[in-house]
């Protein structure tokens, strides 16, 4: 029998353990929506930091999480404890925050930065893994989509607090309550059990050429996404002289369009074909950024967000499911190759778009996100082509 989707979400609050999970989400992505858009800005207008070099930071941070998150991911499979891993992810997290905050000097900036996105990286897909291990298949798709919806709501809630208290104490002030966000979510973690280990699959394997494309896609996605998180901030306050606030409630807009849109794709996902969602959300990228590269008013940037919403809020919220999807039995392998396609596409990113900043200007940026995104549906179209193994 088949129940409404306000069904479905009343039995995921009521479950006390998925609640935990949504609210560790939460917390984690708040940390994270907090240091990560000041972060360039602390280094352009604090530091005095070329854009170029701020793209070397970045690419050496997104590097680092790649590395150690697809070789915990390995070994969570294989028994593993993915409780151990959060927790001794989030105890590195607040030390590195706190170092990344007092550091003044080039080197050691990138040396914290990379052991914070070291060890935050695996957490996410930790959590997705046993958010998986805890329900139902019919359920699945939709409880992933809650979780990635907790991470944009972070977003909604971050970026605009974080640029006021940027603005009011200093990155090193914002640096100290991001790791008290940390410890707040290890005393989270309390009563929480690892699953019993499932047996590995050979349904789908890694060379399966529907996840080259899906990944190949997920990165264009998160490189376009990367450069404009990382750019447009520096872009608004030096070139269109907006106030600090404003790219904080960009992006705490998008985010909040995100949300309803993970929520009724992931409960209507099952309805669809595979790839149909994530090449519609393509479209909307090319859409996006063409009118921010086009636009330098307040309100048409705002309007615009309406497709970033679509884009990227499709985008992560079924795209972890679609991973899963072909990866049957490999749920921490699935849910690491998904991070580290946007990681990989974090990476591309922050190399190219510091590059292109500083040779063509941070507009020509926008112009490669683009491309990205046209990239990214060309991409997801060969995938729906193709069949299994």
């Amino acid at each position: 029998m088949k129940i409404s989707m306000l069904e479905q979400l009343t039995l995921i609050f009521k479950d006390r353990m998925r609640f935990k999970l949504l609210l560790l989400s939460l917390s984690m992505g708040m940390a994270g929506a907090s240091i990560m858009p000041v972060l360039s800005t602390h280094l352009a207008l604090n530091m005095g930091i070329e854009p170029l070099w701020i793209g070397f930071i970045f690419a050496a941070n997104t590097l680092s999480g790649i590395v150690v998150s697809h070789w915990i991911a390995n070994h969570s499979d294989s028994g593993l404890s993915r409780l151990g891993i959060i927790q001794k992810g989030a105890w590195i997290s607040f030390f590195s925050v706190i170092g990344l905050g007092v550091s003044t000097h080039y080197i050691v900036l990138m040396v914290t930065g990379m052991a914070l996105f070291a060890a935050v990286s695996p957490i996410q897909p930790q959590i997705f893994a046993m958010a998986r291990d805890l329900v139902e298949e019919e359920d699945a798709a939709l409880f992933q989509s809650l979780l990635r919806a907790s991470i944009s709501f972070s977003w909604i809630i971050g970026p605009p607090l974080a640029y006021i208290l940027f603005s009011l104490i200093g990155f090193s002030g914002l640096s100290f309550i991001c790791a008290g966000i940390f410890l707040l979510s290890l005393v989270s973690l309390k009563g929480f059990q690892d699953a019993p280990l499932q047996v590995k699959t050979t349904e789908v394997k890694l060379t399966d050429p529907r996840l080259k494309w899906l990944v190949l896609a997920m990165a264009a996605v998160f490189a376009a996404n990367n450069m404009y998180i990382v750019y447009m901030p520096i872009y608004l306050q030096e070139n269109l002289n907006f106030v600090a606030v404003i790219p904080g409630l960009l992006m705490g807009f998008t985010a909040g369009l995100e949300i309803p849109m993970m929520i009724y794709t992931g409960a209507r996902s099952n309805h669809w074909p595979l790839f149909s969602p994530l090449k519609f959300a393509a479209l909307m990228g090319v859409v996006f950024y063409s009118l921010i590269f086009f636009s330098q008013n307040l309100s048409i940037l705002f309007m615009a967000q309406l497709f970033n919403g679509a884009f990227i809020g499709i985008m992560a919220g079924l795209g972890i499911s679609v991973f899963q999807a072909l990866m049957k039995g490999r749920m921490g392998m699935a849910s690491t190759l998904y991070t580290n396609a946007i990681r990989m596409g974090g990476l591309a990113g922050a190399l190219g778009g510091g590059v292109l900043a500083q040779m063509i200007g941070i507009r020509g940026v926008f112009v490669a996100c683009t491309l990205m995104a046209i990239i990214a549906f060309m991409a997801l179209s060969k995938a729906s082509r193709l069949k299994p193994n």
